[in-house]
């Protein structure tokens, strides 16, 4: 009896062993996610090489990796560099290997070297669902990319700001196996949105200002490109403003008439700016924000934009009720404080509290791993 207990231990213990050793030996699934467009994806079990569909992402990455921002980067597009040279200095400055990354392409999804992509050795590539790069569209070319083993995720931060920027970074957290940042990016930005919703609930519903809000001033001769139904657009729609534009724009953005724009008179003039120090003297017509741009400066570009003959005419204008932002907010997962900018000027009295200034400050110390130089906004 004894001899045949011992026997059974025996063969218990090797069989669970055997178990053991089993469950171990397999290799760990993969995890699935859904991405910004809709698809179900396998992320690699280890990231070792990331291509940037967009360069504009970096500061996404930058929440992410901090300073090993360049340490897995294998590709990008260089529309950062082409679109905000400026900005695109202070990272490179902080990361010189970033001046050595492969460029993909110029700005364009028709621009992109797949060839290129697939010699780097990269196994995943981060795009946009829409913008500069490749998009959710180039379905031959993400095919391409998946079946010699580059994983493709889509994230957005243009399209639909304020709903696919915490999803996105959320997926890149995953993505990375940087959860413990992505999340706490994701605690601080909504608490910060928390802030204008808490606001916005005190409001009359009735109170309800209009805007015109002018993309890229001063790139183009047309007058007067907007933003409606996307982008920036999408924050007049969650601070309850009225987008004159929004009938006659019905898309994401379009041109919308001087005459138009004279005939309406808006509460509240907003511009976006695309200049930066590098045009001040070559383009003065082109409103210059962000880094590196002194607040004596980005005041000098607005007023010489608004002394265009039309701009001038606006109520807005004249009654010092006439701001401007840094354009890249749209695509960038630092909008909640272009967010708070709003809403300090749409409605001054309930957010004289808000100060976007110190939220930008805090996003730059906690989650950029380069330091906050220059003005992101101007007005009034």
């Amino acid at each position: 009896m004894i001899t045949l207990l011992i026997q059974n231990n025996t063969f218990l213990r090797r069989t669970v062993g055997a178990l053991l050793f089993l469950l171990f030996a397999l290799p760990a699934s993969a995890e699935t996610v859904t991405d910004m467009a809709g698809r179900e994806v396998e992320l690699p079990e280890q990231v070792t090489g990331i291509i940037l569909g967009e360069g504009r992402f970096l500061p996404a990455l930058a929440i992410l990796e901090g300073q090993r921002l360049t340490d897995r980067l294998a590709g990008i597009m260089p529309d950062f560099e082409l679109a905000d040279p400026a900005g695109y200095r202070q990272y490179a400055e902080a990361f010189p290997k970033l001046k050595t990354v492969p460029r993909l392409g110029r700005s364009t999804a028709d621009s992109f070297s797949i060839e290129q992509a697939l010699g780097l050795g990269a196994n995943l590539a981060v795009f946009g669902i829409e913008g500069h790069g490749p998009s959710a569209r180039d379905e031959s070319l993400v095919g391409r990319l998946e079946r010699a083993g580059v994983t493709v995720l889509f994230i957005d931060f243009r399209q639909d700001p304020l709903s696919h920027t915490l999803q996105s970074m959320t997926l890149l957290g995953r993505a990375l196996d940087r959860d413990a940042e992505a999340n706490a990016f994701i605690d601080f930005y909504r608490q910060e949105l928390d802030r204008v919703q808490a606001g916005l609930n005190t409001l009359n519903p009735e109170d309800v200002p209009s805007v015109f809000l002018h993309s890229r001033v001063g790139l183009q001769d047309a007058c007067c490109e907007t933003m409606t139904n996307g982008m920036l657009g999408r924050f007049l729609t969650l601070l309850n403003a009225d987008n004159i534009a929004t009938e006659r724009v019905p898309g994401v953005s379009g041109i919308y008439n001087l005459e138009y724009l004279l005939l309406e008179q808006p509460d509240i003039y907003i511009a976006t700016a695309v200049g930066s120090t590098d045009t001040l003297e070559s383009h003065p017509g082109i409103i210059a924000l962000g880094a590196g741009v002194a607040p004596a400066q980005a005041e000098a570009s607005l007023r010489h934009a608004l002394s265009h003959a039309g701009l001038a005419q606006l109520q807005a204008v004249q009654q010092h009720r006439a701001f401007a932002i840094w354009h890249h907010f749209y695509n960038s997962p630092l909008n909640v404080v272009a967010v708070q900018a709003f809403a300090r000027w749409l409605y001054p009295d309930t957010f004289a509290e808000l100060d976007p200034q110190h939220t930008l400050t805090t996003l730059y110390q906690r989650f950029q791993p380069v330091p906050l130089n220059g003005t992101y906004w101007i007005g009034g």
